[in-house]
């Protein structure tokens, strides 16, 4: 232990005792005791001597010092300054935090700024039940773990008084983090004797002809700088990429080595060795020998067998590319022609089309492609029906109450027939077992009514002319409206007009519904497959044509509110302006099976929807011909052709699926869906388009914008010996009474 302290007062600038100790705790306390005696007796003469002077000051200080320093690393120091400074300062400095973490945080860091009451103040920090270490503000600590944590802060000021009540700062971390990590003791780094390594990363190897090169290359340690030499040229310094230029011919090699930061040069340069030789003389080509082989020909398309079509379309193609083609029908001259190829005004009878290639070199197809067909009269239309005799008719009235009557009292089986003549509303209200009661017009289309209602169970209307609406009452099973000819009304058909009652097995066939309607040309409420024959309503073999949208929505069909096993076959839509098949069935509203379950939509033909709109309308949107939303399930779709209007012959489909819908052997435009139907059964559909969300593996798709049906003109749009597409044409079929 040594103490040093002036002689006399003002001698000294700076009075400074040392207390050193390498004992332990115990010995270190017994040395401070004996210090404290012997000051005091020192202190005490020098106090007789002189009065209050220095060694009072150094006393005082040396005492508060210990009491708030402590022993810190097995040293202790107490300074007492001889500046003039008050003698009694004993007030330790006051501590605040002025920025922390917010009190709960997903962080798992944090830095606090901190302040002391005293300039020239030195601070010391812990967090947690962390040791007191020096620091500085801010101060940061990062790795936090997921806890409660407290921040302490304390200031010493320049007197050597500690703030007895550090200021703190506590918080929460929420996420899982690392520990906090106290920052490492600032060490100076060893001397830097490594040198780096260097690598060439691109430039020339084995042999070139280029007489220009260059070479890029890389260091292991960031900041070195380069230097290079070619064979054996001087080191200069260069950067990457290195050029070259003007190579002599023969082997070279090109050397870089690294230089980092500390002077470390890499004593391995990297090296890339290659040769430069003589650009060999140009080799004539050989001319090759004379193209004498013809292409061969193949009729890829066109019609064959029988057909009443006057026009045909045959696609061919060729072995070689670029080839030319020749065509000629029959025992024509050859002519020149393209694929594919068109013909009109066909006699009846037998034909053979032929065509042949003709190759670059001038080699034509000695075995040209040919393809034979018939082509045969249209069959006549066939005749009206002749009026059906009386004596088909149970009874014959000629009043529609009389009708009425009749139908009510007969028994199953009957055929009530109306006279000829025009008559107000019919209004049929019976229940009869099957196979039950019809009425019917005496003669086809020679009896005209103003509408008609079914009410009850089983019950037929035929061969009528209606000027308005046909409705099927709720609560209604088993009703046939067949073979009418509708004009008019708020809708052409009205099947089961309700939101609560279901209608069972209803069946709409053959009629023949020409607008413009109020609405629609059928519309559908509620139906129901009551009798478990898998057809809740049928309707097969109509013609729609002539509805327009006016601004209610007027569609061909329309079902939107809740179904099961719709079956809709072999209709004919024509020269319409509306949705043609519209099914968006209300799966909210509940019913007899909730969402529609099972839809079938086979063989029917879907052309020219682009009339004007329904007046009062002057212009209005292009609706979509068909057009289904989910939920569903049970749906199949085959054999429709939806064609004729380009881009806007659409099949769409929309708000989900399901999971069993089959689409198969289709003729359609353009097939499109804003949703997802990745997971449907697609296959053999010949398209023009396919937009959205559909299967990744469409087995037998064929996308073809052009097709060879046998007579748009008269809307036979079949193709001839396929499989695809309606396999009727309107012709063939009779509408109406």
């Amino acid at each position: 232990m040594s103490i040093h302290l002036p002689m006399q007062k003002g001698e000294a600038e700076e009075q400074t005792m040392r207390l050193t100790s390498r004992r332990t705790s115990r010995g270190r306390s017994r040395i401070l005791l004996m210090t404290v005696i012997v000051l005091g007796l020192l202190g005490a003469m020098t106090s007789l001597a002189v009065g209050r002077g220095p060694l009072h000051t150094f006393l005082a200080k040396a005492t508060h010092a210990d009491a708030r320093q402590g022993h810190v690393g097995g040293h202790t120091t107490v300074r007492a300054s001889g500046k003039r400074t008050p003698s009694g300062d004993r007030t330790a400095p006051e501590t605040s935090i002025s920025n922390g973490p917010s009190a709960t945080t997903t962080a798992t860091s944090a830095t606090f700024s901190f302040i002391s009451s005293e300039s020239n103040s030195t601070f010391a920090c812990k967090i947690d039940s962390g040791k007191w270490s020096r620091c500085r503000s801010p101060r940061a600590y990062t790795g936090l773990t997921v806890k409660a944590h407290t921040f302490a802060v304390r200031a010493r000021d320049a007197a050597g008084n500690v703030d007895s009540t550090p200021a703190t700062w506590s918080w929460t971390v929420e996420t899982q983090a690392p520990p906090p990590v106290e920052p490492p003791a600032e060490e100076t780094p060893p001397a830097d004797t490594t040198p780096p390594d260097t690598a060439i990363s691109s430039g020339p190897t084995g042999t070139t002809t280029a007489v220009t090169a260059s070479f890029a290359f890389t260091a292991t340690e960031a900041g070195s700088s380069f230097e290079c030499k070619l064979d054996g040229a001087t080191w200069t310094g260069c950067t990457s990429p290195k050029g070259l230029s003007g190579l002599a011919l023969g082997s070279h090699t090109f050397s870089a080595r690294a230089k980092d930061p500390a002077g470390n040069v890499d004593t391995t340069p990297a090296t890339r060795s290659w040769t430069v030789e003589a650009v060999p003389p140009p080799v004539e080509e050989e001319t090759p020998p004379a193209d004498t082989t013809p292409p061969d020909t193949a009729i890829s398309s066109g019609p064959t067998g029988t057909t009443t079509a006057v026009t045909a379309s045959f696609a061919f193609t060729a072995t070689e590319a670029g080839s030319t083609f020749e065509c000629k029908l029959d025992s024509a001259t050859w002519a020149g022609c393209t694929s594919p190829k068109g013909l009109s005004g066909l006699a009846l009878g037998s034909h053979t089309f032929s065509a042949r290639a003709k190759d670059a070199a001038g080699n034509v197809d000695t075995t040209p492609a040919t393809r034979s067909w018939t082509v045969e009269a249209e069959p006549q239309p066939e005749p009206e029906p002749e009026p059906e005799p009386s004596e088909n008719c149970t009874t014959t009235v000629s009043s529609v109450s009389a009708a009425q009557s009749s139908v009510s009292s007969a028994a199953p089986g009957a055929v009530v027939c109306l006279a000829d003549g025009s008559y107000s509303k019919v209004s049929l209200n019976a229940s009869k077992a099957k196979p039950g009661v019809t009425l019917r017009a005496a003669h086809p289309g020679a009896a005209t009514i103003a509408g008609a209602s079914l009410q009850g169970s089983n019950l037929t209307l035929a061969r009528f002319v209606s000027t308005s609406s046909v409705s099927i009452q709720p609560g209604a099973n088993g009703m046939t409206i067949e073979h009418n000819r509708i004009t008019g009304g708020g809708e052409g058909v009205d099947g089961c007009p309700s939101s609560t009652t279901t209608c069972n097995d209803m069946r709409i066939i053959g009629n023949e519904l020409i607008g413009p309607f109020g609405e629609d040309a059928i519309h559908l409420n509620r139906y129901h497959d009551g009798d478990g024959d898998g057809v809740g309503v049928l309707i097969e073999g109509n013609s729609i044509t002539g509805v327009r949208e006016n601004g209610n929505h007027s569609d061909c069909l329309q079902t939107v509110w809740v179904g099961d096993h719709i079956v809709f076959r072999r209709n004919y839509l024509h020269d319409n302006r509306c949705q043609g098949f519209f099914v968006k069935d209300q799966a909210s509203l509940g019913g007899v099976s909730g969402p529609i379950a099972g839809i079938s939509v086979e063989d029917n033909l879907f052309l020219r929807n682009k009339e004007p709109c329904g007046a009062p309308l002057t212009s209005c949107g292009q609706p979509m011909y068909f057009q289904v939303f989910g939920p569903y399930s049970g749906f199949k779709m085959k054999r429709n052709t939806i064609w004729g209007d380009g881009v806007d012959s659409i099949a769409a489909f929309r708000e989900g699926t399901g999971s069993d819908t089959q689409i198969s052997n289709n003729v359609i435009y353009r097939l499109w869906t804003d949703t997802n139907m990745s997971g449907v059964s697609l296959t053999e559909n010949t398209l023009c388009q396919r937009e959205g969300s559909w299967p990744s593996s469409r087995p037998g798709e064929t996308m073809a914008c052009s097709l060879p049906f046998l007579n748009p003109a008269k809307d036979d749009y079949r193709l001839s010996g396929s499989n695809r597409g309606v396999d009727w044409a309107p012709a063939e079929v009779h509408y109406g009474p």
